[in-house]
């Protein structure tokens, strides 16, 4: 399959070479065609790399992955085009976090009855959203349970019930065996709250090896 990645920084590479490692065709997108992270990225992971703007990924990408700072995921997304999205599956990665002071607080804007998530939804009214891996630190996001002693649990939620069965699968792939479906898109205002947690527990442990686990009752 082909995926668009739009975004360039850590959590873009994890992901988007996770996604090479299991035979797809990836397309890095950013700003500009040249960003100097994304050709360095497509030289190192062979023929089925690739880069370009977010545009050109958006229009690449059966499936487009969001994974630019959450602040600005909006504007991203203006610049990949609604049109490049329409009837796709975006699976976002994103947070809209302040960071300052070595705190991180949610963006007024994304905050209160509304979320990023609902307005990543609002703006791409024809797109499947599905909201998953932000609540975790990016070397987390694929493998967890070869850097971990148990498995831990990955989080999703959007209003497409097949999108969802969808990105539970690519979860499942990344090695993800504990997936817990939170609901519609407007679940995601908690994981953007919950992946918060990442500051003060690195602050502890000095590492981002670690992940929640959702212990419920059997079925």
């Amino acid at each position: 399959m082909k995926y668009g990645v739009l975004g360039t920084g850590g959590v873009a590479q994890t992901i988007a070479g996770k996604l090479i490692e299991l035979g797809h065709e990836v397309m890095m997108g950013s700003r500009t065609a040249t960003n100097e992270n994304a050709v360095k990225w497509t030289k190192t992971h062979g023929d089925k790399a690739k880069c370009g703007t977010f545009a050109d990924a958006a229009a690449f990408g059966e499936r487009v992955f969001l994974t630019v700072q959450g602040i600005h995921s909006i504007e991203a997304l203006k610049a990949a085009g609604v049109e490049n999205l329409k009837n796709k599956i975006l699976i976002d990665l994103t947070n809209p976090y302040i960071y300052k002071d070595g705190h991180i607080t949610l963006d007024s804007n994304y905050s209160g009855e509304t979320c990023l998530g609902i307005e990543v939804q609002k703006f791409l009214p024809d797109t499947k959203v599905v909201k998953t891996l932000n609540f975790i630190g990016a070397m987390m996001m694929t493998d967890p349970e070869k850097k971990l002693s148990e498995p831990v649990t990955s989080f999703y939620c959007g209003n497409d019930t097949e999108a969802k069965e969808a990105v539970k699968k690519i979860l499942n792939d990344f090695g993800w065996s504990d997936t817990f479906d939170m609901g519609d898109i407007s679940m995601s205002r908690y994981t953007e709250m919950l992946g918060a947690f990442w500051v003060p527990v690195y602050g502890q442990l000095g590492s981002m090896q670690w992940g929640f686990k959702l212990v419920r009752t059997p079925k």
